[in-house]
C-alpha cells in the first residue's frame, strides 16, 4: 500500500524548546531541531510511522528548498518535487515547558500559474499506482483561481480516494471538489459560520460538509475527541487524557491513521479509533508527525468509541 502526501507550501521547519516562552524578551533555546515541513510532508512521516509507505510531492525553490529536500532524503521519505524559481519559506515552531506551542508560518513563494499546473501534472504523474492521496496545509500565493480543484481531480484520476486537510476560503473550494475532507473545529467553523465545539456540533457540522460536496468528513475536536461521516453511517472517538507535549502535527497523524486504517481494509469506526490514537500519539512528542507504534497501541486500547444515531 502507497499513499501520495501533497504539500503545496511546503516549508523547513525549526523547532526551538524554549522553556518558559513568552512574547517580548530574549530567550535561549534548550535544544533545536529543523526538519522538511508542511502538513502533507508530516502526513508521509506518520505514514512511515504506522509502517506503510508514502511518496511527498511538493512545490520547493532555492536554498530553503534544497535544505528541504535534503532534510526528507535524510529522513528516508521518498519524495517527487516540484522545483520553481524563488525561495522555500520557514517557519518557526516554540513549544515551551508544558506544552503551549506558538508556530509562525511565512506565507511561502508565490506561484505563477503556468508552474501551478507543472506542479498539477507532476502530481498526476506521482499518484500513479497509489492506493489514495492526501494533500494537506495552505496553498501558496499566486495559486490560481480553481487550482485545488484541479489539483484534487488529477490526484485522483481512476477513482483513488483524496483526503484534503486545508483551511480559509480554499476549504469550500475542496468541498465542493468532492474530496473527503479532515478538518479541525476552528476550520469548520469558518467554513460553516458556526460554533463547533462539541462532538453533537462536530456531527452536525461533518454531515452538512458531506452534504456540501465532499464524499466523506472527518472533523477532530482535540482532547474531545473526532467524528467521521461516510456513506456507511456516523461514528465518533475520544481519546483518554494525556499530559501533551506538543500538539503541533497532532491533525496529520490523525488523517494518517484514518488513511491508513481505511486502506488497510478496517471499519470506519475502527479507522477512526487508529487516527484518534495516532494525532494523540503525536501530542506525546515534540517532533511533528511522529508518533511511537506502542504509544498509539496503547491509546488505541484505551479509546472510546461508537456509532452515532
Amino acid at each position: 500500500m502507497k499513499i501520495l502526501c501533497v504539500t503545496a507550501n511546503v516549508a523547513v521547519d525549526r523547532t526551538l524548546a524554549v522553556p518558559g516562552f513568552a512574547a517580548g524578551a530574549v530567550w535561549r533555546a534548550a535544544s533545536v531541531t529543523a526538519s522538511c515541513g508542511g502538513k502533507g510532508v508530516n502526513v508521509a512521516r506518520a505514514v512511515a510511522c504506522l509502517g506503510h509507505r508514502a511518496t511527498c510531492a511538493g512545490l520547493l525553490a532555492g536554498h530553503g528548498g534544497r535544505l528541504a529536500a535534503g532534510l526528507a532524503q535524510a529522513e528516508g521519505l521518498d519524495a517527487a518535487w516540484t522545483w520553481i524559481e524563488g525561495e522555500t519559506r520557514a517557519c518557526v515552531i516554540v513549544v515551551g515547558a508544558s506544552g503551549e506551542t506558538t508556530v509562525i508560518n511565512e506565507p511561502g513563494n508565490a506561484v505563477p500559474a503556468g508552474d501551478w499546473n507543472r506542479f498539477v501534472d507532476d502530481v498526476a504523474s506521482a499518484a500513479d499506482g497509489t492506493e489514495a492521496v492526501c494533500i494537506a496545509g495552505s496553498l501558496p500565493p499566486g495559486c490560481p483561481a480553481g487550482g485545488l480543484a484541479g489539483l484534487i481531480a488529477a490526484a485522483g484520476a481512476g477513482g483513488r480516494p483524496v483526503w484534503v486537510d486545508t483551511s480559509g476560503p480554499v476549504l469550500a473550494e475542496a468541498v465542493a471538489a468532492g474530496a473527503a475532507i479532515k478538518i479541525n473545529g476552528p476550520e469548520a467553523e469558518t467554513l460553516l459560520g458556526r460554533t463547533v465545539a462539541t462532538v453533537a456540533d462536530a456531527v452536525d457540522a461533518a454531515t452538512e460538509i458531506r452534504h456540501r460536496g465532499a464524499v466523506a468528513a472527518a472533523v477532530t475536536l482535540g482532547g474531545v475527541g473526532a467524528v467521521l461521516v461516510t456513506d456507511d453511517g456516523v461514528w465518533r472517538a475520544r481519546p483518554p487524557a494525556i499530559a501533551v507535549v506538543s500538539a503541533v502535527g497532532s491533525g496529520d497523524c490523525f488523517l494518517a491513521g484514518l488513511t491508513t486504517g481505511l486502506l488497510d481494509g478496517r471499519t470506519p469506526v475502527e479507522a477512526l479509533r487508529l487516527a484518534v490514537a495516532a494525532g494523540t500519539a503525536n501530542a506525546l512528542r515534540t517532533a511533528a508527525g511522529t508518533v511511537d507504534t506502542d504509544d498509539v497501541a496503547r491509546i488505541l486500547r484505551a479509546t472510546e468509541s461508537g456509532s452515532v444515531s
